[in-house]
């Protein structure tokens, strides 16, 4: 360390804008890093409670006491005498002095790009997509998901956890392109400055959880979710900190601005293992009959059947061929199924697996309700149905809603043909955007609209509707206006159960009728 670069750290760390002539100088000579990070010791810095731990600035002094008397020394034991009165002051600036200089380890990760053969992280889950599996490898440079999910640990540390469609460019663990897509960057202690750089942004980590996403045109947005990070469009000088709920865009033009943070539309992780053998009822519609039955395990089937019921003396659902045996086919009018099971409540996991057959001209007053449950109340219903509404997604794609909070598909579903569906929720804290996926034929289905809102399904209420077949379960016998209220198509097989099932039981599900 020359002497024009110890001038430039002391006064970087007494305040002076000094930010790109540091980075040149470090860019010019990376053996400079080193010599910051042992004097400041900037990992144990940032780990340290600023109040309380006398412990750490004892350990300070006696570091820099150890450490070779120069001008950085000299310079910055000055500034401290100024500070004795107030250690609480101290400890702020040795902090500030650390985290001001951690962007500069960027340029560590930058100088030596790892080779294209090294491995960089390991897949730990994988959903919905056959080219990664648990414990593949994933070696440094490109790196593509074209569906469904993953999530991988670094050989840092850090754990990733990506939604398709996604374009990374691993240039070693600390360093990685975001070219396009959305990932969630959770970064233990050990790998503090982990860098992700996108197309118009550079977001650098202090510590914490953080969601980037990319757009195709490159513009890009960072949402905080723990901790803090530092962050800056490209064109920008300036790094800003973030904190928690904090969130920043970044246009094509590299230009920073305020947003709302919304860190719930990225997933931030993926389903734990599936229960092999999870409780179920299934209505196949094979009784030919008024009445409906049901079976499964776990639950008491005879106390759930369905009864085939219309309003105005109109005709009800018909039994026709159905993908196994009898389906029912509803009129969009008048016809519907209703049973006393009062359906999956709160928060807990569920899978709702059908087969339903849509006609080509199906519109948006055939829609809203093949399966309902639930009381019609923000975030406490649960609906299923073809979308019907424009403003939430394209008209006949698969629909999930928990009332103004839908999760909508892309697979467009009239074409008269029968499809298997399946809608998953696994639990713990759970949300329209992050614990909903949606299935149709077996695949994980890309979603065309997802909002954000908490799940609570609620079936205690004197308001809440058991389980129906085939009418929006926000209708009343009182309404006068029935149109819209009812759903148009058919349904064969549907099972209830009290798991998120995975894309293999699906599958079989799918396949055979059965898990």
């Amino acid at each position: 360390m020359n002497t024009d670069e110890e001038l430039l750290i002391a006064r970087y760390l007494a305040g002076e804008n000094v930010d790109e002539p540091l980075l040149d100088a470090c860019r010019q000579n990376p053996a400079l890093l080193k010599d910051l990070a042992d004097f400041v010791a900037t990992e144990r810095l940032l780990q340290f409670n600023a109040v309380e731990d006398d412990l750490f600035v004892q350990e300070f002094e006696q570091k820099l006491k150890l450490e070779k008397e120069d001008s950085f020394t000299d310079q910055f034991n000055q500034k401290l005498k100024k500070q004795q009165e107030s250690r609480f002051t101290f400890i702020k600036i040795a902090a500030v002095a650390c985290m001001l200089i951690l962007p500069l380890f960027l340029f560590k990760s930058s100088v030596a790009p790892a080779p294209k053969s090294m491995p960089i992280a390991k897949i730990a889950k994988s959903l919905g997509n056959s080219q990664y599996s648990a414990g593949s490898e994933v070696l440094a440079g490109l790196f593509t998901l074209e569906t469904g999910y993953a999530e991988m640990t670094l050989k840092n540390g850090v754990q990733l956890t990506l939604e398709a469609p996604i374009t990374l460019d691993f240039k070693n663990p600390d360093l990685i392109h975001l070219l396009k897509g959305n990932l969630v960057a959770n970064v233990p202690k050990q790998a503090i400055g982990f860098t992700v750089l996108t197309p118009s942004s550079e977001i650098i980590d202090l510590g914490t959880e953080f969601a980037v996403g990319v757009n195709a045109d490159g513009a890009s947005e960072v949402h905080v979710i723990l901790g803090e990070v530092k962050a800056r469009g490209l064109k920008e000088k300036q790094f800003v900190n973030l904190y928690k709920d904090d969130a920043r865009a970044f246009d094509v033009h590299h230009q920073m601005s305020i947003i709302e943070s919304d860190p719930m539309r990225f997933r931030r992780s993926l389903p734990g293992q599936s229960p092999h053998d999870p409780n179920f009822l299934h209505w196949s519609f094979d009784d030919n009959a008024a009445i409906t039955s049901a079976s499964g395990k776990g639950f008491n089937p005879e106390e759930f059947p369905g009864e085939l019921k219309a309003i105005n003396n109109g005709t009800g659902p018909i039994y026709e061929n159905g993908q196994f045996g009898k389906a029912l086919f509803y009129n969009g009018k008048d016809a519907y199924v209703e049973t006393s099971f009062k359906g999956i409540s709160g928060n807990k996991p569920r899978t709702v697996a059908f087969w339903t057959k849509v006609p080509e001209d199906f519109t948006s007053r055939n829609g809203y309700g093949m399966i309902s449950w639930g009381l019609h109340q923000k975030g406490a219903a649960w609906q299923i149905s073809p979308n019907p509404a424009k403003k939430e997604g394209q008209i006949g794609r698969i629909r999930i809603g928990t009332m103004e909070a839908p999760v909508v598909g892309t697979t467009d579903l009239r074409d008269r043909r029968w499809h298997h569906i399946a809608v998953v929720m696994y639990g713990g804290e759970a949300d329209t955007s992050t614990h909903i996926l949606l299935y149709v034929d077996g695949k994980l289905e890309n979603t065309s609209h997802k909002a954000v809102h908490r799940i609570d399904t609620i079936l205690d209420n004197k308001n809440s509707r058991p389980l129906i077949f085939g009418r929006n379960m926000a209708f009343s016998t009182d309404d006068k206006n029935i149109r819209d209220k009812f759903f148009r198509g058919w349904l064969d097989e549907i099972f209830i159960f009290d798991a998120a099932l995975n894309q293999e039981q699906i599958q079989n599900l799918m396949d055979t009728n059965s898990l």
